[in-house]
């Protein structure tokens, strides 16, 4: 078929509509970043499902349910990427002239608390569990609940592929906007949105550019000499092939501790941002054992291009090469993070697959190449909580089931605090040791706040809760009676209570406590006789093997 483009477009021939009915308005190179991301979530459905992202927005108050469908279908129809889908190979973005949104509703307050509780949960699971067709579109859903009088909650789904985390609040401000206009509590001032296909365009003709190349080539010089990959201990061995499952765990970071560390880093000349950045790296690589870690963050183009308003996938993940040695004082560490992140920001024009193809990095499919952990600090929501007119707004982002990553810390600014929301692989970790990390994290950025000048190696990770869990560990302490409290000692009396029953087994061979202890008294006989005494060190050798009990 032959579909007219813009003129910013030209004129082609089409032969792949990824639309069954709409009319396509403008079809144009899809950019670098969403084609790596394309050909990621290819590897299979549980790796697309790992970019599939949603957010649940509570609205109390008297719903005007009309207005707010007219808000959503305006908010389509205002952002070309909420209308787009993708041609067979990845390569073009396909924006149709039109789309009708589908909002499924559902009314859950007949359900008793439970069952209600239960209902909300399994659509929340569903918003992200439910695969989205890349070539068919569209890439963008939305489903109302009503929970009871005066109570919905609007669950809101994209796939990463035309959504990120800058789009979801330029969403969420401009539906409360259109939801004022339509319910005629207020007015929607809105200028027009910037076209994701015109950036696309823009992308496609600034591709192979100066400043492009100069930034590639930063970074290849920057990782020429990369330290190891982070090898966090996990609770399971590392599978040969890498999986998705993913488990989310949630920390929340107080307003009296984010005040001190805005005031720390604003000392040693570092934002919050690289504050949380170096900590959260220093943390890593206590855990690892690693002086230096690689720490990937997402960098929003909208930001950088000046389109504030772009709706789409503008992301770019810029692999920072973070210090975590022991030795150096945290107050050095946040100048250090501070360098590396306005160093990564200034070079950002460069995607990060085309950075690997640059990159002399064996592939391991057991691992992500070159980072496998990701941070994140989102825009503060609070000034957000009231841009549903007549309506009150929480919001919230749904936890995913599938992650790319091993570990991805978002941090929500909310009522001055932060709450840490980290994605995990399932199949590494156990939700129980990703709150001892965070646990952990918080314990060193207090720590951290009240010794600035201490080395990151001697800053508590242990919180008392957790020494007091460790304690609890250990068996009761045992009563021996008048005997010396020793190991020694205590064998003693064993041997002496049940000489005959066996102490050493190994394999076939067996030794009771009666010839233990006499071969323990010719060894200590003989150390005596070459002058060894209490405190002496001694070394031993022994080869394995039932040999070592004849």
């Amino acid at each position: 078929m032959n579909t007219p483009l813009d003129a910013h477009a030209g004129l082609a021939a089409v032969d792949y509509d990824p639309f069954a009915s709409p009319v396509l308005e403008r079809v144009v190179p899809s950019t670098e970043a969403q084609r790596e991301i394309w050909l990621a979530a290819k590897l299979g459905e549980e790796a697309s499902l790992a970019y599939n992202e949603a957010v649940a927005l509570q609205l109390r108050g008297a719903l005007d349910r009309a207005a707010l469908l007219h808000a959503l279908q305006a908010l389509v129809d205002r952002h070309d990427a909420l209308r787009a889908g993708f041609g067979p190979d990845g390569e073009t973005f396909c924006v149709a002239g039109s789309l009708a949104l589908d909002v499924r509703q559902a009314d859950l307050a007949a359900l008793d608390a439970t069952a209600r509780a239960a209902a909300l949960e399994d659509r929340r699971a569903q918003a992200v569990l439910l695969p989205f067709e890349l070539e068919t579109g569209p890439l963008f859903r939305a489903e109302l609940l009503r929970l009871g009088e005066g109570e919905h909650v609007l669950l809101l789904s994209a796939h990463h592929l035309v959504c990120d985390g800058w789009s979801w609040w330029v969403i969420l401000r401009e539906l409360g906007a259109l939801y004022g206009l339509h319910s005629g509590a207020g007015h929607a001032d809105l200028p027009p949105a910037p076209s994701f296909a015109d950036y696309a365009l823009r992308c496609a003709g600034q591709a192979g550019r100066r400043a492009g190349a100069a930034d590639e080539a930063w970074w290849v010089a920057h990782h020429a000499h990369r330290p190891p990959a982070l090898d966090l201990p996990g609770d399971r061995p590392r599978p040969p092939r890498r999986g998705f499952a993913s488990g989310r765990e949630d920390h929340v970071l107080g307003a009296d501790l984010v005040g001190a560390l805005r005031h720390l880093g604003a000392r040693h000349g570092a934002s919050l941002f690289a504050t949380l950045l170096g900590s959260f790296a220093g943390l890593l690589g206590r855990l690892a054992g690693q002086d230096e870690v690689v720490l990937g963050i997402p960098a929003a183009a909208q930001a950088n291009e000046g389109l504030g308003d772009l709706v789409g996938h503008g992301v770019n993940l810029l692999p920072l090469r973070c210090t975590a040695d022991p030795a150096l004082p945290f107050a050095r560490l946040l100048a250090a993070a501070s360098n590396e992140l306005l160093d990564a920001l200034e070079h950002q024009r460069c995607t990060f697959g085309s950075l690997l193809q640059q990159l002399d990095i064996a592939r391991d499919p057991a691992r992500l190449p070159l980072v496998s952990v990701l941070f994140n600090i989102d825009q503060a929501l609070e000034q957000e909580g009231e841009a549903f007119p007549g309506l009150q707004l929480g919001f919230a982002s749904v936890p995913r089931r599938y992650e790319n990553f091993e570990l991805f810390v978002n941090a929500v600014q909310e009522h001055g605090g932060l709450r840490l929301e980290c994605q995990y692989n399932a199949g590494l970790f156990d939700a129980a040791t990703v709150r001892r990390w965070l646990r952990g994290y918080e314990t060193l950025l207090r720590a951290a706040v009240a010794q600035p000048d201490s080395p990151l190696g001697v800053l508590p990770l242990v919180d008392a809760a957790a020494r007091r869990e460790l304690a609890e560990l250990q068996p009761p302490a045992r009563h021996w009676g008048d005997l010396a409290p020793t190991m020694h000692g205590a064998f003693e009396h064993q041997a002496a209570a049940t000489p005959e029953r066996i102490a050493l087994r190994l394999g076939s061979a067996t030794l009771s406590y009666r010839a233990l202890d006499e071969r323990a008294n010719r060894i200590a006989h003989g150390l005596i006789a070459h002058g060894v005494g209490p405190g002496a060190l001694v070394g031993i050798a022994l080869e394995r093997g039932p040999d070592m009990l004849a």
